[in-house]
């Protein structure tokens, strides 16, 4: 059932996005040939303000999902919608202050729009995107909660993304059409809210008796939650601070449209990066599952399996991406919107070493270590605002990329596996790290060969970009497949693999 359970999720998580970026990367060619880059660089701004905003749900949605394994399990219905109406009052007490907060913020939105563009309302557009963020807490958005923990992330996934393509639809359309950013921007709310109401709705079908009025939970199960959501609160404050900090300093210091050139980058490798992290996250509630009922032995080989995969398909991933991004975006959107190679670098070694965190986030959250480790988040901060604050002035984007980089190597990297073997594991994390220096050595090797044969294919056209795709497609995986075939993780994922496809072709 956990293996079934996983591919639901993963195949309609992974198949769904897969189509919405599509229609996405064709929403944002429109949008950048329609709109310009000023309007480029204001929407990626406001979606990073927003991220900050949305701190203050301080992981509330994790804690909850984790404290749902158990009743689910135990088919205990009356804890289940108390956790659940808790859960709904929290959410608009969340809506309410950021609709507050992003008020506040108004007056001081020309302190962060350097160079900025009077084409535009920028109070009017802000606070439509508040809007669309405070839609989320208020229509409903708690109720998709509980298909996570109950291991059925697939039925969000469906709603959401079909919400999704219906959105990136229209919103095409009134590009082409009008030209206008507020209408594009609206269609964003109302398709949030139409998603929303398709999961509340679902959920309301498959769990009918979260319509009966709820008992309050003890103050007990209440303190416990609450301590989770602290733990949890320092790690999504740091997510925050890396993920929507970025384009704030940019923005602040350099200029609205330099904001609207490092999004594209941003979103690429973003789109990327969330893609296959969707096939790991789907297995979460399983993992939390599995290493309650397994020995520590068997769930540390599970653990392995995963990096395993993690590895081969995120190193992979950043081999495409060095070689091919540049090229890319010269093609889709012109030389104008190119960075710097320096910066595109910095760029995507920050995206294998947060790629390279996935399984380790992943096996957090699904064995509810919140608490533990709760300061580490807090250095992350520190080192990462005060490094891309120092640097952003002498080297520009640069700058802000070398403060993720550097915040995430002296503080993430090490101490989230470090703190998963000594308390899930109880083992050494010794053999982790020497894995993970030979997975970001075959990385550097790959590149290293595929930059040398790229030479022969340096101009920009659409065939050479072929050829190198076909290059980086065949050589990495051949010689990971080659090197890697004997191992027990190897052997163990072939089986599974097999075994599915086996299973398939009975039925």
């Amino acid at each position: 059932m956990r293996v079934k359970r996983f591919l639901q999720n993963m195949l309609t998580g992974v198949g769904g996005q897969m189509f919405t970026y599509i229609l996405q990367f064709v929403s944002r060619t429109v949008f950048i040939y329609t709109l310009g880059k000023e309007y480029l660089g204001i929407s990626g701004l406001f979606t990073n303000i927003i991220g900050v905003l949305n701190v203050t749900e301080l992981g509330l949605g994790a804690a909850v999902i984790f404290s749902l394994y158990a009743p689910l399990a135990n088919n205990d219905k009356k804890r289940i919608n108390s956790i659940m109406q808790m859960l709904r009052r929290a959410y608009f007490c969340i809506g309410a202050f950021i609709l507050a907060a992003g008020i506040m913020l108004i007056p001081l939105l020309p302190y962060l729009m350097k160079k900025t563009t009077d084409l535009v309302n920028i109070p009017f557009i802000f606070m439509l995107y508040v809007i669309e963020t405070v839609s989320s807490f208020w229509f409903c958005a708690y109720k998709s909660l509980i298909f996570n923990a109950d291991q059925k992330r697939y039925v969000v996934s469906l709603y959401t993304y079909a919400a999704k393509i219906i959105g990136t639809v229209c919103q095409i359309a009134v590009l082409f059409t009008f030209k206008s950013f507020v209408l594009y921007t609206l269609i964003g709310i109302l398709v949030n809210i139409l998603g929303n109401f398709m999961i509340a709705h679902k959920v309301d079908v498959c769990y009918p008796f979260l319509k009966e009025k709820a008992e309050p939970l003890p103050e007990a199960e209440k303190k416990e939650i609450y301590k989770n959501v602290i733990g949890t609160a320092t790690y999504k404050v740091n997510t925050m601070l890396i993920n929507s900090t970025d384009n704030i300093v940019i923005s602040a210091f350099i200029s609205v449209a330099a904001v609207g050139v490092y999004d594209n980058y941003h979103m690429l490798s973003n789109t990327v990066f969330i893609f296959l992290r969707s096939v790991f996250t789907s297995a979460t509630a399983g993992i939390g599952n599995y290493v309650a009922k397994e020995e520590k032995k068997k769930s540390e080989f599970l653990f392995r399996v995963m990096m395993f995969a993690m590895f081969w398909m995120f190193g992979f991933a950043t081999i495409c991406l060095w070689i091919l991004l540049d090229p890319f975006i010269e093609l889709a959107w012109g030389n104008d919107y190119l960075l710097e190679k320096t910066a595109v670098v910095a760029i995507l070694i920050e995206f294998l070493i947060k790629s390279f965190q996935v399984v380790t986030i992943v096996y957090k959250d699904a064995c509810g270590l919140f608490w533990k480790g709760k300061y580490r988040p807090v250095a992350t901060t520190i080192v990462n605002l005060t490094v891309s604050l120092l640097l952003v002035q002498s080297l520009g984007i640069l700058g802000v990329v070398l403060g993720t980089i550097a915040s995430r190597l002296l503080t993430t990297w090490w101490f989230e596996p470090w703190m998963i073997y000594r308390n899930v594991f109880e083992m050494s994390c010794k053999m982790y790290f020497v894995r993970y220096f030979c997975a970001a050595a075959f990385v550097a090797v790959y590149i290293g060969i595929l930059e040398i044969l790229s030479l022969s294919f340096a101009d920009v056209t659409v065939s050479n970009f072929v050829i190198k795709s076909i290059l980086c497609l065949i050589i990495p995986n051949f010689f990971t497949w080659l090197f890697f075939r004997k191992t027990e993780e190897y052997i163990y994922l072939r089986n599974i693999f097999t075994g599915i496809v086996t299973g398939a072709s009975k039925k």
